[in-house]
């Protein structure tokens, strides 16, 4: 069993793709909150983000929006869809007739 490390990892950095999207100065607090209220703050975020994944699903312009764009994306789709059936065709054929497609090691 793993030992918990009760001391942080300062060697590495927080991915700046995140940090770039925290609220200025969170961060600066939450270095000085306590384990259960770092707990406390995961459990409220989780909150949140279910009650916006409910507010995103019950938006009927977005949800409108959605389906326009589906409908708009679809002959591209369509196409993208034949010509990957086309490639997974021709890979059959020719695996039926003896050929390694297999060249995940010519890379090393």
């Amino acid at each position: 069993m793993a030992k918990k490390n009760k001391t942080a990892d300062t060697t590495q950095e927080f991915p700046k793709k995140w940090m770039d999207k925290l609220p200025d100065g969170w961060a600066d607090g939450a270095n000085s909150m306590k384990e259960d209220e770092l707990h406390k703050v995961i459990v409220e975020c989780e909150g949140n983000v279910y009650t916006i994944a409910q507010a995103k699903g019950n938006d009927e312009k977005l949800q409108a929006a959605k389906l326009v764009s589906k409908d708009l994306s679809a002959p591209y789709r369509e196409a993208a869809q034949a010509q990957q059936a086309k490639i997974q065709y021709a890979l059959w054929l020719l695996e039926g007739r003896g050929v390694d497609l297999d060249h995940t090691d010519d890379n090393e």
